[in-house]
Order: structure tokens, then sequence, then C-alpha cells
């Protein structure tokens, strides 16, 4: 049962079994690569960004019906809507969508509301189309997995002539994951296929997992090779067409613009993907294969059918397409197959997922094959994104607890009035409460505060010294161009130098464009992420404004996820009996204030905790 936010004290968040990656909202700066890490370093941990909220102390939860479900997730989408999220959701269930519907606005300017019908961005899990395309050729004896790329390009040089079509399905090819500083650079498939077989290697063949998106994008260029098709075409001829899926592609199913569902980051409207590849020779390849397909919320459901019969693949090629191959990670915990990630949940069952966006755009797809449930939810907004969502729907269909958002009730000016003024904690540190238009707005100076501000608790989140130290050195470098601690935190199968430097040049660079000079680095704090991850958030001051790098640990020290996104401060919701709500999607939680006669109580799961003003 929900535990509702605006009304309750919540218990303490449960431990999770399998710790899991946020996927945050990331700074879009055209017209470099539109997100940090694009694609690589935040791909890296996807698999465990799956198994997150499935972790429940509670493995015989009961499921509740297929009404009360869609009951429960109306609830929680309706909630997560009024806080301005944009998306959609769709869960299967035995064979059968038992939930199907958006939410928010697909295109704000017209005021179009997102429906059904609107077209979504998958991101990388185009991948996993890619290798199904790859898999009906090798039924049609067109060619083998376990073919050479030599076979397919000449001109390969010797040490990638052994590469494989495997390896490149599994990232355990060697290559870097992009050979383009941009999604919408005009690179025809010979030029990216020779910046490719130009470069050196980051890893030998066959060895080590290492998430690359040009690996895909070889393949793309085999499927056209072999197929003498372009790829979007082959890929409806193969795939699309018998899963009949007539809404998915990058231009074929010619949707009206107005069913595209548009990108909104920091209040801007970033446009659609569809809109950077009208040119007749787009999409390009550092795109194409890879990531960039649109789809619909019904085909996404005739694509689950189809993975569960033989009318798109034999028994052995949906073997093939969904074994786990290579660890992704040094614990193990999750292995690659071909365009998926496979492990296993609490509950000892079967989880096969992909995630994929531009940071703006994010999906995500769950396919919980031995209890027969597919979770499939998009996000619009950079603040609010299916990742964050897809946690506590997982929990919901399954019958485990749940946190709600706030919900907004109607409160007057005058009582948001009333609530301004600077809060003191204990420790010294403050909110700051001021209004803003008809709306509450709060900022966190010191760490307690910040810590009360987005977790609900002034406690402390383990090792949050040594990580608050850790991410601060990390950043420091990074602002004079150093990349190696940031590598080093990565850990093993972390991007190469090159490709690390060149993102975080670039998104350093749109940041002193848009807000000036460099001034500082400041440590916000650390607390305890959804899935039981460590979020350290740094905010990153500059003479005209300020911006925050958000870090994601795991329990063995590394960085699963990195999120950069410009500073903006919190809003208190006015929710049930007279208080008001902060909700940070990232954790789920948010600090409970009450405000009277000139002050103000938090009150925490831990206890209440008060708080001096100083007007």
């Amino acid at each position: 049962m929900p535990k509702d936010a605006s009304s309750a004290v919540g218990g303490k968040q449960r431990e999770a079994t399998i710790r899991s990656a946020v996927v945050t909202s990331y700074e879009i700066i055209p017209p470099t690569r539109t997100h940090l890490m694009a694609c690589t370093l935040r791909f890296r941990a996807f698999h465990v960004v799956m198994a997150l909220a499935l972790c429940s102390s509670q493995s015989r939860a009961q499921r509740p019906s297929n009404a009360d479900l869609s009951t429960r997730v109306d609830e929680y989408m309706g909630r997560m809507a009024s806080l301005g999220y944009t998306g959609g959701v769709l869960v299967v269930r035995d064979g059968h969508p038992v939930f199907q519907r958006s939410y928010g606005m697909a295109n704000r300017a017209l005021g179009i509301k997102a429906d059904t019908n609107t077209v979504y961005n998958l991101g990388s899990i185009t991948k996993q189309f890619t290798a199904a395309a790859i898999l009906r050729l090798e039924e049609r004896g067109l060619l083998r997995t376990t073919d050479s790329i030599g076979r397919f390009f000449p001109n390969v040089p010797a040490d990638k002539r052994g590469i494989t079509l495997h390896q490149l399905l599994t990232h355990t090819a060697g290559f870097a994951s992009d050979y383009s500083p941009t999604d919408y650079e005009p690179t025809t498939r010979d030029e990216y296929v020779r910046r490719m077989f130009a470069a050196p290697l980051n890893t030998k063949p066959g060895v080590t997992f290492s998430y690359a998106n040009a690996g895909y994008s070889l393949l793309a260029a085999i499927v056209e090779i072999v197929s003498h098709k372009d790829y979007d075409v082959a890929l409806r001829d193969l795939v699309l067409s018998r899963a009949s899926m007539r809404e998915t592609g990058y231009k074929l199913p010619a949707w009206d613009a107005k069913r595209i569902a548009h990108g909104y980051q920091d209040g801007r409207d970033w446009g659609t993907i569809v809109q950077r590849i009208t040119a007749p020779d787009a999409p390009y390849w550092e795109l194409r294969g890879n990531g960039g397909l649109q789809t619909t919320l019904g085909d996404i459901s005739r694509w689950d059918a189809a993975l569960n019969d033989r009318r798109l693949l034999s028994d052995v090629s949906r073997a093939k397409f969904m074994t786990g191959y290579v660890n992704e990670g040094p614990a193990g915990r999750s292995q690659y197959a071909y365009g998926w990630s496979v492990t296993k949940t609490p509950r000892g069952t079967r989880l096969i997922a992909h995630n994929g966006g531009n940071g703006i755009y994010v999906a995500e797809l769950l396919r919980f094959v031995d209890e027969h449930v597919t979770i499939f939810v998009t996000s619009t907004v950079s603040d609010l994104t299916a990742t964050q969502a897809v946690r506590v729907l997982s929990h919901i269909v399954f019958g485990e607890p749940y946190d709600l958002p706030p919900a907004r009730v109607a409160v007057s000016v005058s009582a948001m009035h009333s609530a301004v003024g600077t809060y003191h904690l204990a420790d010294g540190s403050r909110l700051v409460v001021w209004q803003q238009d008809r709306r509450l707005m709060a900022d966190a100076v010191g760490q307690q505060a910040y810590q009360l501000l987005v977790s609900g608790d002034t406690a402390s989140a383990p090792a949050s010294a040594r990580l608050n130290e850790r991410s601060a050195t990390i950043v420091a470098a990074l602002v004079h161009g150093d990349v190696r601690l940031l590598r080093e935190a990565l850990g093993p199968g972390s991007p190469d130098s090159a490709s690390v430097t060149q993102q975080e040049t670039a998104l350093m660079m749109g940041r002193r464009e848009r807000f000036g000079a460099f001034q500082s680095v400041e440590v916000l704090g650390t607390v305890v992420g959804q899935g039981g991850e460590l979020l350290t958030t740094v905010r990153i001051n500059f003479a005209n404004g300020a911006a925050t790098n958000i870090y994601s640990w795991n329990r063995e020290g590394f960085i699963m996820d990195v999120g950069a996104r410009p500073f903006a401060a919190t809003e208190l919701i006015a929710s049930a009996n007279g208080e008001f709500r902060a909700f940070d999607a990232r954790t789920g939680r948010g600090v409970r204030l009450v405000f009277a006669n000139g002050s103000a109580t938090a009150v925490t799961s831990s206890g209440s905790v008060m708080l001096t003003v100083q007007r």
C-alpha cells in the first residue's frame, strides 16, 4: 500500500538488495553532444538501474489485482504530472496490456496533451532492434554472429580484423563509445567507419565490457551492407513489420508533427530529435543503429508480444538474443546480452531490461520474463525522469510498499507569504524560503539543511563525509580540464580519457558561456537515493549563476552515474494538514514543514526538528 507523503510520516527507506544507478537530469548545451558522458558513462550501469526498486525486504508481497494496479499507478503518475512530469506508462501482465496512459503536455507551446498516440524517443533501447535485425539476417543465412567484421569491410586494419559481430553486440569489441562530437554531425557511413578503424582500440577485443554506441553503429552499417537497404527501411522489413509495429522508426512512419513529444529542460523547449534529422541522409552515423528511434506505447506492447513467440525470431535466436554473456561490472550482478541487460530480482526471477535517453528524453523497458510482467516508462522533462518513476511503478506492480508524492492543495498567497524567511538549524546551516509568483521556493545553505530538504531528515548518509570530499576533489579537477580522478572513480570499464575530456570540456564551455566566469566549488551534501545508492551533489558557482554535478555511488565505491544540471531552487508544495512539502524525485522523499508563529517545524522519520527564523 502507498504511504502518502503529504499526510503520513513514512518509515525509513528499506535497504536495497541490489544497488541502483540514478539517471538524473543532464544539462543541454547544443550543438555538442547533448549530455554528459553521452550514452557511455550514463549507460555503463543501466542494468542496475532496472534492478532498482524491485529491491524490497518483502519477497512475498501480495500483488494487486489489475484494477487496483491501474488505480495505484494512475494515482502515482497523476501526482507526478502535477509536479511537471510528462511521459507515458505501459504495464503488460500475462501478455495483455493492463495499463496504458500518458501524462502531461507533449507540446506546451501548442497546448497539446500527451496521450496514447504520442510518439516518444527510445534512446539506446534502439540497440535491441539493431540486434534483432542482425539475428534475422543470421536466420536467413546471410551472416553469422561469429563472423569477423573483416568479412564486411575489406579495408579493416589488422588490429581490428578479428573483431566479431558477437563482440560488437556485447560491447566487448574494444571500440570507444563515440567517434563524433554530436549525434547530428552530418557524417556519412564511410567516414564514420573510417574514424573507427583509424583510432586505436581502448581494450583488447573480447576481453572487457565497455559500453560503446559506435559498436551498434557498425552493426547498423553491416545491416545496410548485407540487406542492400537503408537502415530505416531494413529495420522495418526485417523486424518492425513482423512485430506489427507501424509506429516505430526514425522517419518512415511519417507521424504528424503534433504527435511527437517535445523535450523540456530547465523550462526550455528543446524540441524533438525528429526535427534534427530531417535531412534526406539523416539520421547520421553517431546516432544510427544505436539510439534515437521513436515509438508509441502501443508499439512497445506489440514488441513485447513479439518477443514471447516465434513471429519475429526462432526459439534459438530468442534465447541467443536475451542470454547474458559478459559481466557489466566488477561485481558481476548483471550481464549484457544483445541489446539487453540480464539480472536477477530479489525474488530470484529474471529481469531483462534496457534504458535509453539523451538526458531530456528517458525511456525504461523492463521485462520480468519469469513473472510475465513488462513495464515501459517514458519521460520528456529532464527534472522528472522515467528512471525515477519506474522504481515506484515496479513496487506498485509487485505489491510492495511505496511513497506517493505530495498532493497539492489550494493555499492563499498570505499563507505562503507568512512562511517567507531564513530558518536556521542547530549546526548553523539554513533554509532560505521566498515567494515566487504563486509558488513557495526554498534553497539550502549548508549540508544539514540540504539533507533535510532533499531527504526529509538531518541524519548524515553513510560515508557522506568521505564522498563529499572525494566529489569536491573530482569537480575541482574537472574545472581545470583534469579528468583523471573522475575516470578512476568510474572504475573498470570507464570511458577512455579522450572521450571524457571532450565531453567535460564541452560541458564546462557551455556553462561558462551561460553563467560567466567560474568562481568556486561547493559540496551540497550526500543523501540516500531510492535504490539505496548514495547521491552526492556538488554546486559549481559562476559569476551569473550556478550548476550542479550529481554523482551516484555504488557500494563498491565507484560512480555508477553522473548527472549535470543547472542549479535550481526547490518548490515547497502546499499539502494536507497545513504543511508545505519538498519532494525530490531522486530520493522519493523531502522535508515536511509546518510554519507557525514565526518559526518552522520539520517533521522527519526520526522526529521533529525545530528551525529558528531570522527575517
